[in-house]
């Protein structure tokens, strides 16, 4: 009996997880991001091309997300504000929407590297290299820590 009940108690919370995660994505059209975002990805992105975007109706810190053919992303607020840029290909993140202290850091104490991954947090920036170093910025564009 109490086998069965566990085992119930297990295939409910899978099948539920399960919904949850199909239930919160949403599939939208480019047109229907916020206007900051589209404005965003049309400067910073105008030579890739959109492959999909979702609209994530239950997660506060991740609203829209954006994939591009080449499968790099842009997360978005609700408000269309961008909180994580990921592009892995040869060029990496713009920096033209990095903190010119990011770029100045990165440029002169990894020659050669270049950001593949950008979040903007509440208090601060974290930021991936290509060759896998991380670094945390605060909200000015100072380095305060390499991170693991």
């Amino acid at each position: 009996m109490k086998r069965s009940i566990i085992l119930t108690m297990a295939i409910f919370a899978a099948v539920s997880l399960s919904a949850c995660n199909h239930e919160d994505k949403k599939v939208i059209q480019f047109g229907e991001l916020p206007q900051e975002a589209q404005t965003f990805v049309d400067t910073h992105f105008a030579d890739k091309q959109v492959s999909i975007v979702y609209h994530d109706t239950e997660l506060a810190d991740k609203d829209y997300e954006v994939i591009f053919t080449d499968g790099a992303n842009i997360d978005f607020s609700k408000k269309g504000e961008w909180t994580e840029v990921e592009d892995r290909d040869t060029n990496g993140v713009p920096t033209a929407i990095m903190l010119q202290g990011i770029v100045d850091y990165v440029s002169t104490n990894f020659a050669g590297q270049y950001v593949v991954q950008l979040g903007k947090e509440r208090s601060n920036y974290e930021v991936e290299l290509n060759n896998g170093v991380e670094m945390v910025f605060d909200k000015e564009g100072q380095f305060l820590r390499y991170d693991d």
